[in-house]
């Protein structure tokens, strides 16, 4: 926080050992106790913290300690390689969620990268690690690129059980992982290539509606279950998620699949849970043993038993057999069609133009009301 004070101070690109010291942020949900007035543990910490963040900051960076969980490089890397195994060579690329910028960091040289990242602070690390990207700090509810703006969409979506307020993509009232996967295709070109992390509960929920929603706009190529604790290095939680590599249809062409809209239950070790259809029909793509496990007073859940250790290797084995079989199965991403300046040109959020919802940053209506500056967000 005090460097980020002091580059928007100063006005200039951060150095080389300031650069160091920003890519070391995990996110706020690696210290959420920070926020629990109820423990004294954490008071010279968060009366530090309040002394370096305004009211405005300080309130965002604890409402986003729900899922201010970042990815590993590891898994990073495998995400992009899978994208240009699957056809990607340049481009506009989203990123939903973007927090710090790994995936914008380890992106392949033509990547034009865009992030969202709805803590100020958290973006204007992103900006300062990556001032070549476009960061803006906003609800992605409120991005306001129109359809098929982007080639490609990667990242680890924000994944809570609140809802948010979107009639053009969330007319379901989806729960924020979906609404957040619904509208990335949406945002994708027909042919481009949504490559996601999400919660297990985007697959195995109950309810169908959010994977139709889903279906009608792209197919899913294939998807990945990594182990619990998958992400407990970077993030420090244990949550069960998938990788979803999905492909945003063109127009008057019918789903390849709808086996995946399902969940069924079926039995593991003498308990019920719903597994979706992909994982029945794929349960190689499982990296590891599924079971039920309940702790002390915690309900039970389903979780994922692997060795770690293994885990990059069958993760890059997974991924090569998903997207050969997309090339064989004409999955593969497709070129961009004509006039891609021309087209983008009108696809991009206009500058000093809105749809009447500013954000106030630093106690001013700047005209790109969400685009970071060091200045405007510390």
């Amino acid at each position: 926080m005090r460097t980020l004070r002091l580059l928007a101070d100063e006005q200039r690109q951060v150095s080389r050992e300031e650069q160091q010291l920003l890519a070391r942020w995990s996110g706020w949900g690696a210290v959420a106790e920070i926020f629990d007035e109820q423990r004294s543990g954490w008071t010279r910490e968060r009366e530090q913290l309040r002394e370096l963040l305004d009211e405005r900051a300080y309130a965002a960076a604890r409402r986003t300690t729900i899922n201010a969980h970042y990815t590993d490089p590891t898994y990073v890397q495998a995400i992009w390689r899978a994208v240009q195994d699957l056809g990607f060579q340049d481009g506009l690329v989203l990123e939903p969620g973007a927090g710090a910028g790994t995936f914008i960091g380890l992106a392949p040289p033509g990547a034009q990268m865009t992030g969202v990242e709805l803590d100020p602070t958290t973006a204007a690390i992103a900006q300062a690690l990556y001032p070549d990207a476009t960061i803006r700090a906003e609800s992605f509810a409120q991005s306001p690129y129109r359809a098929g703006h982007f080639d490609a969409v990667v990242g680890n979506v924000p994944f809570a059980g609140v809802r948010l307020h979107d009639p053009r993509h969330n007319r379901g009232g989806h729960s924020l992982h979906n609404h957040c996967i619904i509208k990335s295709l949406a945002l994708t070109r027909p042919g481009g290539i949504v490559a996601v992390l999400s919660s297990r509960y985007t697959l195995d929920a109950q309810n169908p509606a959010a994977r139709r929603e889903m279906n009608a706009l792209g197919d899913l190529i294939g998807a990945v279950r990594l182990p619990s604790g998958a992400h407990q290095r970077a993030a420090a939680t244990n949550v069960v998620t998938d990788l979803l590599l999905l492909r945003r249809r063109e127009p008057n062409t019918t789903p390849t699949s709808i086996a995946w809209e399902q969940a069924p239950t079926v039995e593991l070790g003498g308990a019920r849970e719903r597994l979706n259809g992909y994982y029945l029909e794929h349960p190689q793509h499982v990296l590891g043993r599924l079971a039920i496990t309940s702790g002390q007073y915690a309900a039970p859940s389903l979780t994922v038993q692997a060795d770690a250790r293994a885990l990059p290797e069958a993760l890059t084995e997974a991924l090569s057999e998903i997207t050969t079989r997309a090339w064989r199965n004409g999955q593969a991403m497709s070129a961009r069609g004509s006039a891609p300046a021309a087209d983008r040109a009108a696809l991009a959020p206009a500058t000093g133009l809105w749809d009447g919802r500013r954000e106030r940053c630093g106690g001013v209506w700047p005209r790109d009301p969400c685009r970071v500056s060091l200045r405007s967000r510390i």
